[in-house]
């Protein structure tokens, strides 16, 4: 077999594997995909141990979703595949998504300060989620890690740049704007924190990545 010979039989090879694999789209990914791109899957080509935060927010991730999920389907007796129709329950006490300026910049203790500070806030707001869906065993667990992850967090700031907790005035605001309204708005409003949970966290996965990718590892 001459070299044209050889070059046309694997080209049709070639085409014969993607024409039988099709590479799927970027919406089935997101919709298939506990992560939302190749860099939180962490497929970027490192090698090695992944950090102790990498493996908390993981699992928080994975249990966070799960969580979600079973809280529609029992809660509003719905199939998994109709969660996307609630996406316009919000709550307003939930932390914004992280600023992509803010925390894709050197300024590494300030995305820090906003990561601390918004863990807070969802690690008060899982109380609601607590008094309104009591019956999850997942829940301590999601608790739990999250108390872990504001530690690992904190251990990675200056002394004097460390996020305070929140006030009682501030606890108060919180949990009054989620534990009033109907037994329907409660419902929801559990709903949309473990969501937004979510989200934050896989910003928060891509926010600490790139500080590593700088020089700015955490352990």
């Amino acid at each position: 077999m001459n070299s044209s010979t050889r070059y046309l039989s694997l080209l049709s090879a070639l085409v014969v594997l993607v024409k039988g694999n099709p590479v799927p789209s970027a919406l089935s990914e997101l919709m298939t995909s506990g992560w939302t791109s190749g860099e939180e899957l962490g497929t970027d080509g490192e090698t090695g141990a992944p950090p102790k935060w990498e493996k908390v927010i993981k699992m928080l991730v994975h249990e966070v979703t799960t969580l979600r999920n079973q809280q529609f389907v029992e809660e509003f007796q719905k199939p998994v595949e109709e969660i996307s129709s609630f996406s316009q329950h919000q709550v307003p006490s939930t932390p914004p998504h992280l600023s992509k300026t803010l925390c894709s910049t050197s300024n590494k203790e300030a995305c820090l300060q906003e990561i601390s500070r918004g863990l807070q806030v969802y690690q008060l707001l899982l109380q609601h989620v607590k008094a309104e869906y009591p019956q999850s065993t997942l829940l301590p667990s999601v608790t739990h890690q999250t108390t872990v992850l504001i530690g690992l967090v904190k251990d990675q700031m200056k002394v004097a740049e460390v996020v305070e907790d929140l006030s009682a005035s501030e606890r108060k605001r919180v949990l009054g704007e989620v534990s009033t309204g109907t037994e329907w708005e409660r419902k929801t409003s559990v709903h949309a924190i473990l969501r937004e949970l979510r989200n934050f966290l896989v910003d928060t996965k891509r926010a600490l990545r790139r500080m590593g990718k700088r020089g700015k590892d955490f352990q």
